[in-house]
């Protein structure tokens, strides 16, 4: 008996010693290969996160303009500032074309020239949009004004804006 009991705190003792370097070696190379697989698609989903953003916050900001216009009964505009990633809410409630900004610039993104290019769209009451300075490639042949949204390796997102209002959001 007494044998059977010395065996058995043996084992016991050196098994609380820890590991080995080789099985440390082993566990730090096993580490070293799941984060480098890992750090492209964490990095691919945060661009994904960031293109997806910006769109929503885009659209977002689109149709809660035409939603004042409408609301208001004077025009309102939304000017899209490329360089700096923010919007601009403007309005004319004597209705003369004169439009003055509404609060300050608010970021639609923390990533710069994530949009192709500036954009000013303009509301009407009766809930048509307007893009004055709209030309080339920024209206589509169905005569939607058209903003594309990139960023990293992502597919441009296209946001096409009808005459009346209508959104839609392509990859």
């Amino acid at each position: 008996m007494q044998s059977t009991w010395k065996h058995q705190h043996a084992v016991s003792h050196e098994a609380a010693h820890g590991f080995s370097l080789a099985e440390l070696a082993v566990a730090m190379g096993i580490i070293g290969i799941v984060t480098a697989i890992s750090i492209p698609t964490v990095r691919s989903s945060i661009n994904a996160y960031t293109l997806n953003s910006a769109v929503t916050s885009i659209t977002g900001s689109i149709q809660s303009t035409r939603y004042r216009a409408v609301e208001a009964g004077y025009p309102f505009a939304i000017v899209v500032n490329r360089a700096s990633s923010n919007y601009q809410l403007q309005n004319d409630p004597a209705d003369s074309g004169s439009f003055a900004n509404v609060g300050n610039p608010i970021p639609f993104s923390s990533a710069v020239n994530i949009l192709g290019s500036n954009t000013t769209l303009v509301f009407r009451p009766g809930g048509a949009v307007q893009c004055p300075q709209c030309a080339g490639a920024q209206i589509d042949a169905s005569g939607n004004w058209v903003l594309t949204v990139s960023y990293g390796n992502n597919p441009t997102e296209t946001i096409t804006v009808s005459p009346y209002g209508r959104i839609n959001v392509t990859p």
